[in-house]
């Protein structure tokens, strides 16, 4: 059975590492509108977390669409952190509730045309991740015209590590 939290915390763990090599790029190569799917690297990573948030702290919880943040806030990578680290927090403790009753409840999202779609929230523990994955992608892709190694991702070494540990 797949462990949904731990693919989180592998996708947390790779994500450290891609804000490491972040931090190497200039300010102006971070926020630059590169023509991505968000415009910039930054505005990209931003989504991403952007992501878990509005669906597992907003449309599960009720509360609404998703967050009120705008992607032009975030002015550097520390504001990037800050709510990273919030958004973590409350998934965290999403985690540490859940049940397999949980799984089949379901999540709502108005969809551009205006319906309401609604989804199993297990369904949206696949999506999480398969839409991070994709951007990821966006941006090692941009680290390459850049000439910088983009870093390696794993789950296989993630999961050889950890049971080491």
């Amino acid at each position: 059975m797949l462990n949904y939290e731990d693919m989180f915390n592998y996708f947390k763990r790779e994500r450290d590492g891609l804000i490491r090599a972040l931090e190497n790029l200039s300010d102006e190569d971070f926020m630059k509108n590169l023509g991505l799917s968000f415009g910039s690297i930054k505005d990209v990573l931003v989504h991403t977390v952007m992501v878990e948030d509005n669906w597992l702290h907003y449309r599960a919880a009720g509360l609404g669409e998703g967050t009120s943040l705008k992607m032009e806030g975030f002015k550097n990578m520390q504001d990037i952190k800050k709510y990273i680290a919030e958004v973590d927090a409350r998934t965290a403790k999403l985690f540490s509730n859940m049940t397999a009753q949980n799984l089949r409840t379901e999540i709502k999202r108005v969809q551009p045309d205006g319906k309401e779609v609604a989804y199993a929230l297990e369904d949206v523990l696949y999506h999480i991740p398969i839409e991070i994955i994709h951007h990821y992608g966006e941006i090692f892709a941009e680290f390459w015209r850049m000439n910088i190694n983009a870093p390696y991702y794993s789950y296989l070494a993630y999961s050889r590590n950890k049971a080491k540990t």
